[in-house]
């Protein structure tokens, strides 16, 4: 029998809390407070060991084209630091 190989394209990416908080340089405490806070946040496909929240790494892509903040360390600390003196 021969072994069927699945084409890149064809296999799904999954990332965890851990591999989100590397991509958007945030502690995991940020990405799970970012999870709670933002209604638009992707929702899991899979809860691990009833602790381990794992997502479509395509899900969190069109989420960060949303989030300009995640992508850019300028604009992530203006949005994080600065933009809230202006609302004082």
């Amino acid at each position: 029998m021969k072994k069927q190989n699945v084409s890149d394209d064809k296999m799904m990416k999954l990332l965890g809390v851990s591999d989100l908080a590397k991509r958007w340089n945030y502690t995991k405490q940020g990405v799970h407070q970012k999870i709670k806070q933002d209604k638009n946040f992707p929702k899991p496909i899979a809860l691990i060991n009833n602790k381990i929240l794992v997502f479509l790494e395509e899900d969190i892509a069109s989420y960060e084209k949303t989030r300009k903040e995640l992508s850019d360390a300028s604009y992530k600390h203006w949005h994080t630091h600065i933009r809230w003196q202006y609302m004082e």
